[in-house]
C-alpha cells in the first residue's frame, strides 16, 4: 500500500512539475512539448485612491478581528485580567518565542543549554525590538507590525491581481486571502504579515520588471523566512518568459538584482555564525523541532495516517485532517492555473506548495499556505463569472476562519 501511494503521489507531483517547466521553456521559445504562449493580462492600473481604500479597509478588518478577540479574551479566556488580555490572547505557540527573541536576543534566549531558537529567522523579532521602543510593549509591537504589513501586503496583492485579472478579481483575491481559515495569523505575533508583505511586493515588482526593487524586497523576505529565496526563481522565470527566449546578455545584466535575495539568507547564516560559530547551526537545532526534509509522498503518507488514527481525536480535526484536505485543493489550483497564468506564478506556487509539504513533521501547513499568494490569484480567476462558486468559497472559508481562530485561542493544536 505504501509503495502504491509513493508511486501515485510522486508521479502526480513530478508530472505536474515537468509540465510547468515545459510550458515555461515553450514560452521562452524552445521547441518542447506542451509549449504555449504567455497568457495576456488585463493590465488594470490601480490608482492612489484605490490603494488607500484597500489599505484602510484591510487595516480596519485586522483591527476589527483584534477587538473581537480582545473582548473574548477579557470576558471569557482571562476574566479580570484587564486590557492586557487582548495582547496575551495572541501569545501562543511560536509567538512566545518571537517575543522572547525580541526581548532577550538570539544569544541570551537559551533552552536546555542550547540556542534552539536559531531556527526562527531574524527580521520580525528585530523589528519587534525596534518598534517596542515606541509602543513600550513587545507584544503590542509585534501586533502593530503584523497589522501594518498585512494591510500593505493586501495593497500589493490587489495591484497584482488587478494587473492580471481586473479590479473585480482583485477584490476577490484579497477577500479570499483575508478569510482563509488560517488568515487570522496575519494579525498575530507571527511572521505571516511580514512575509506576506515582502513577498507580495517582491512579486509585484518582478511582474513590473523593476528588478532592483524586487531584489530588495526579496532580501527582506529571505530574512523573514527561508522561502523568501524562492523569489529568485520567480524573477528568473519572468525575465526569460518576457523576453521570449534565453537572452543571456540580458540575464547576466540583471543577475545582480535577481540574486539580491541571497543577501537575506547570508544575514541569517551570519547570525548563526555569530551566535554558535557555525553558519549552519540552525540545521542542528531543527532536530530538536523534529524538522528536516522529507519527500512529499512520505509526508503526505504520515499526515494521512495521523488523520485516520492519531490517538487524540481532537488533534486529528485540529491539525491532521485539515492538512490532508488542503493539499489536493492547492494542487488542483496549480493544475487549473497552468495554462492561464504566467510561469512566474505557477512555478512559484508549485514549488512553494511542494516545499511546504516536504517536512519531516508538518504542523503548520495551513499557516504556511496562507502566504501562498499565487493560489489566491488562481482562486480569483476560477471564480470569475461564477457567483455561486464565489459565495460557496466565501461561506466555507468564513466558517473555517471562525473555527480555526476559536481553536487557536482556546489552546488547540493550531499553530
Amino acid at each position: 500500500m505504501k509503495l502504491l501511494w509513493t508511486v501515485l503521489v510522486s508521479g502526480l507531483v513530478i508530472a505536474l512539475g515537468l509540465s510547468l517547466v515545459l510550458r515555461w521553456l515553450g514560452a521562452a521559445g524552445l521547441p518542447v512539448p506542451l509549449a504555449a504562449r504567455s497568457p495576456k493580462s488585463v493590465q488594470y492600473a490601480v490608482g492612489r485612491g484605490e490603494v488607500l481604500r484597500v489599505f484602510l479597509l484591510a487595516l480596519f478588518f485586522r483591527l476589527f478581528i483584534f477587538a473581537l478577540v480582545g473582548l473574548v479574551a477579557c470576558w471569557v479566556l482571562y476574566p479580570g485580567s484587564g486590557s492586557e488580555a487582548a495582547l496575551w490572547a495572541w501569545k501562543r505557540w511560536d509567538a512566545l518565542h518571537y517575543v522572547n527573541l525580541a526581548e532577550l536576543g538570539y544569544s541570551d534566549y537559551i533552552e536546555d543549554g542550547k540556542h534552539l531558537f536559531l531556527v526562527f529567522f531574524p527580521l520580525y523579532p528585530w523589528l519587534m525590538r525596534l518598534v517596542s521602543a515606541v509602543t513600550g510593549n513587545t507584544m503590542a509591537a509585534g501586533l502593530l507590525i503584523s497589522f501594518l504589513t498585512y494591510a500593505g501586503g493586501c495593497v500589493y496583492l490587489y495591484k497584482l491581481a488587478a494587473w492580471e485579472l481586473g479590479a473585480g478579481a482583485a477584490c476577490r483575491a484579497v477577500v479570499f486571502l483575508s478569510i482563509f481559515p488560517y488568515a487570522f495569523f496575519f494579525g498575530g505575533i507571527m511572521t505571516e504579515g511580514l512575509f506576506f508583505f515582502t513577498t507580495a511586493a517582491g512579486l509585484w515588482y518582478i511582474r513590473r520588471h523593476r528588478w532592483w526593487l524586487a531584489g530588495l524586497f526579496g532580501v527582506l523576505a529571505a530574512m523573514t523566512r527561508m522561502h523568501g529565496i524562492l523569489l529568485i526563481g520567480a524573477a528568473a522565470a519572468e525575465l526569460v518568459e518576457d523576453r521570449g527566449r534565453f537572452d543571456w546578455r540580458e540575464i547576466i545584466r540583471r543577475l545582480p538584482a535577481l540574486l539580491l535575495p541571497v543577501l537575506g539568507t547570508l544575514v541569517y547564516l551570519g547570525l548563526n555564525w555569530q551566535v554558535e560559530g557555525d553558519p549552519f547551526a540552525f540545521t542542528v537545532m531543527q532536530e530538536h523541532w523534529s524538522q528536516g526534509f522529507c519527500w512529499i509522498s512520505d509526508t503526505l503518507w504520515y499526515v494521512l495516517q495521523n488523520a485516520l488514527s492519531y490517538p487524540a481525536v481532537e488533534v486529528r480535526y485540529q491539525l491532521w485532517i485539515p492538512t490532508v484536505i488542503l493539499f489536493p485543493i492547492f494542487f488542483a489550483l496549480v493544475f487549473y492555473a497552468r495554462k492561464r497564468f504566467r510561469s512566474m506564478y505557477v512555478l512559484y506556487g508549485f514549488v512553494y506548495l511542494v516545499l511546504n509539504y516536504s517536512l519531516s513533521w508538518l504542523l503548520s501547513a495551513g499557516r504556511y499556505l496562507s502566504c501562498g499568494l499565487p493560489f489566491f490569484l488562481f482562486a480569483a480567476a476560477l471564480t470569475e463569472r461564477r457567483r455561486w462558486l464565489t459565495g460557496l468559497a466565501i461561506a466555507a472559508m468564513s466558517v473555517g476562519f471562525v473555527i480555526m481562530l476559536y481553536g487557536y485561542l482556546t489552546g488547540g493544536q493550531i499553530m
